[in-house]
């Protein structure tokens, strides 16, 4: 990208900030008590919907957003959906209306699911090669990093009640600022315009990769593999607690400290995957569905309190190493103008597989520690597919070279 050092470092860090809706739904869980005590004519369900119903609307515009980002492009899909986070998600803190608040809530989501995928299409359409791959996986860190700031901070809030706590969510105005000030519009940039103007085969974004015939069924497998990654991935987030408990290992609070190690050691294996990528480009996948998946299995064996938060790090680390490694691809065998779509499909993808893991959890085993260990194969057959499939590429490629 052909621009000044101090343009370039303004745009990446509003690109990152973006990134600060991600899981923005989830850092008010701490009001749900509060909450309850104020709507005592709720129900725990209903009052604890308003965190899920975030979700529901997320997974349905992360689709939508693709569609509109045709008819007015990235740049105004993004502040169309962080104006509209921004305003509905303090809404709570004026408000002593239910029905307000659970429909601020939804419209929230809605906002969420037009910007989310646009922060990870956005880095495709400025960034190439392993600049690119670098960005991306600074952006699963701000993501966490971003998250862990937001719940601490609400947490803080929560001192003064409960609507206070939702003050938080004015952290998303410096965030539309400096997207609205420091990041142009892609369709009118001129990297966007040489790709979209030439043909797959001279797609600059995708010198390293081959050309593919039909581009659609890659992004069908790899919404595939990334559900079926955040389906096992979110198994030992659901199980942890009770198999502490159940094997004698510690309590709930320790495995959610345990849980936490996982999300900082995630936040890692993202500013590790820029140099990850360039030593082990696509096997880098392989390898780290390979060491999710020991260390799934192993969690189920381990009783050692310490050798689990050191399976966990390792966890924590691989997701970090997979997650950007899958959207990373996405953009390298996208082009600009199909890019939001693609990874909106993808994002939907991960939503639902986190979204059902706790039901795939009590399919793949009786206990805890079956359905974790089950999980890990679950990862262990995904990284000998993808083995495979490298090794498939490379005779291939070997065999043309021949010829």
């Amino acid at each position: 990208m052909q621009i000044g050092s101090a343009k370039k470092n303004l745009l990446i860090f509003s690109l990152l900030s973006l990134n600060i809706v991600e899981q923005a739904a989830s850092v008010i869980s701490g009001t749900i008590p509060g909450m309850a005590k104020s709507f005592p004519a709720q129900s725990e369900v209903n009052i604890e919907m308003l965190t899920t119903i975030v979700s529901i609307f997320v997974t349905i515009f992360v689709l939508v957003s693709g569609f509109i980002v045709k008819k007015i492009g990235q740049k105004q899909t993004a502040i169309i959906g962080l104006t509209i986070a921004t305003v509905s998600s303090v809404i709570p803190f004026f408000s002593n209306s239910f029905i307000l608040i659970m429909i601020s809530r939804a419209l929230l989501g809605v906002g969420i699911g037009l910007a989310n995928p646009l922060a990870i299409s956005l880095i495709g359409a400025f960034f190439k090669g392993e600049e690119r791959a670098k960005i991306m996986g600074w952006r699963t860190a701000a993501a966490g990093v971003g998250t862990a700031v937001m719940t601490y901070i609400a947490g803080q809030l929560l001192t003064f009640g409960w609507h206070s706590a939702y003050l938080v969510y004015l952290l998303f105005i410096p965030t539309l600022i400096l997207f609205i000030l420091f990041v142009p519009s892609p369709e009118k940039y001129a990297i966007d315009k040489k790709e979209t103007d030439h043909s797959d085969k001279k797609d600059s974004l995708n010198t390293e990769q081959p050309n593919y015939k039909d581009p659609k069924m890659t992004i069908f497998g790899l919404t595939i593999l990334i559900f079926l990654v955040l389906t096992a991935m979110m198994i030992v987030m659901v199980k942890l607690a009770l198999l502490y408990v159940g094997k004698g290992i510690g309590t709930a609070t320790q495995a959610s400290t345990a849980l936490s190690i996982l999300s900082f050691a995630q936040v890692l294996g993202g500013i590790m995957f820029g140099k990850a990528y360039l030593s082990l480009k696509k096997n880098v996948l392989s390898i780290s569905l390979l060491l999710a998946g020991l260390s799934l299995v192993s969690i189920g064996f381990v009783t050692s309190r310490i050798i689990l938060i050191a399976l966990m790090i390792l966890i924590g680390i691989a997701g970090g190493l997979i997650i950007p490694y899958i959207f990373n691809r996405i953009t390298e065998i996208s082009l600009p103008k199909n890019a939001p779509l693609n990874t909106s499909i993808a994002l939907v993808g991960s939503n639902f597989g986190a979204f059902i893991s706790p039901y795939a959890a009590s399919l793949i085993g009786k206990t805890s520690a079956d359905s974790i260990i089950n999980a890990g194969g679950l990862l262990l057959i995904l990284a000998v597919i993808t083995l495979a499939m490298n090794f498939k590429i490379l005779f291939h490629h070997s065999s043309q070279k021949i010829s």
